[in-house]
């Protein structure tokens, strides 16, 4: 049984996805630099080393999380605490692309065949299996507790990129646009299959979802996302990309988009999607567009859609941001510069 606090949290959550509501939902703290991943912890209880190669064979979620249960309190200021499984390109490695450890995290690399080839139910069962033992072991502990959310899945363009390579994407799409798009129908059916079968074996908490930003929804919840929309032009995302990222998006009560702000070219064309609940920026701080450069693009989106800002900003783009209009639209977790 939900605790007042929660039910109050919860009504606050449902306010924001109508973008009604009197306050943002907000979250700041200090700036701290990112530091370098640690890295990944296989089944033989060793530790994966630079450059290998990563195989649903080598991992294993009890070496991830442990014997603990985690956190037994969800709520959490304006948000709910969550559990959820690492970022391993789940997207992409079930795809088929290769997963390699750089820097102590997981990448996805290009396929080493022709990606024209691909065909209809080319899923690794492999890694959605993997994917249901993580979740299975989280809502175990959980035990009704707190929520379990998705882990971090690319969407159709990054997912495209990351099997044919990031130029070569873009050629694709000017050059074999066929091919290219066939491509993307595929992608996004392999997200939309990666994502059900998380959220077949996530028990509702409350009779709702979280999402990846701690937000309740009542109903089912996925996180999108087009990194590499950056190298294409507003006519290109919307006469190539564009139906794909809608496909994902009609499949679930509530998708959000994550861009950054190095991508808001595209903007207006996400905020003509219908089935679109929410937009999430980050803020590309230090080496890209800042909060001050972006803001009035922010009162564009708030406009028409909740928006959730997340990153690094000063003191003066958070007193900006904190007066977009109307309120109830806006979450912020954000992070000062000193």
């Amino acid at each position: 049984m939900a605790t007042g606090d929660l039910k109050r949290l919860q009504e606050r959550h449902e306010a924001f996805w109508r973008g009604e509501g009197d306050t943002p939902l907000k979250r700041v703290t200090t700036h701290v630099p990112l530091k370098k991943l640690g890295s990944i912890p296989l089944s033989n209880g060793r530790r994966a080393e630079e450059g290998q190669y990563i195989t649903p064979d080598l991992i294993d979620p009890q070496q991830f999380f442990g014997t603990s249960n985690g956190q037994r309190q969800a709520v959490n200021g304006d948000f709910i605490r969550s559990a959820g499984p690492p970022h391993l390109c789940w997207t992409e490695a079930v795809l088929g692309c290769p997963i390699r450890v750089v820097t102590g995290g997981p990448w996805a690399e290009s396929f080493d065949r022709d990606w024209t080839d691909i065909g209809r139910g080319c899923a690794d069962e492999r890694w959605l299996e993997k994917l249901d033992a993580f979740v299975d072991l989280l809502a175990a502990r959980a035990n009704g507790a707190y929520p379990i959310v998705q882990p971090l899945m690319r969407g159709p363009v990054d997912m495209m990129a990351s099997a044919v390579g990031h130029e070569p994407m873009c050629m694709a799409l000017m050059e074999a646009p066929e091919a290219s798009e066939a491509f993307l129908d595929v992608c996004a059916e392999l997200f939309i299959q990666t994502a059900n079968r998380r959220l077949a074996h996530t028990p509702r908490f409350e009779g709702g979802y979280i999402s990846s930003y701690g937000i309740w929804a009542p109903g089912t919840v996925v996180r999108t996302q087009l990194d590499n929309a950056t190298m294409l032009s507003p006519q290109v995302y919307r006469e190539r990309v564009l139906r794909y990222d809608c496909k994902v998006m009609e499949a679930f009560d509530f998708p959000l988009i994550h861009v950054h702000s190095g991508c808001l070219h595209i903007a207006d064309e996400l905020l003509q999607i219908e089935a679109l609940k929410a937009i999430q920026v980050s803020l590309d701080y230090p080496g890209g567009p800042l909060a001050a450069e972006v803001l009035p693009i922010f009162e564009r989106i708030i406009q028409k859609k909740p928006l959730i800002v997340t990153g690094p900003l000063t003191r003066a783009e958070l007193d900006d941001l904190e007066a977009l209009s109307p309120p109830g639209r806006l979450c912020l977790q954000v992070q000062i510069v000193a």
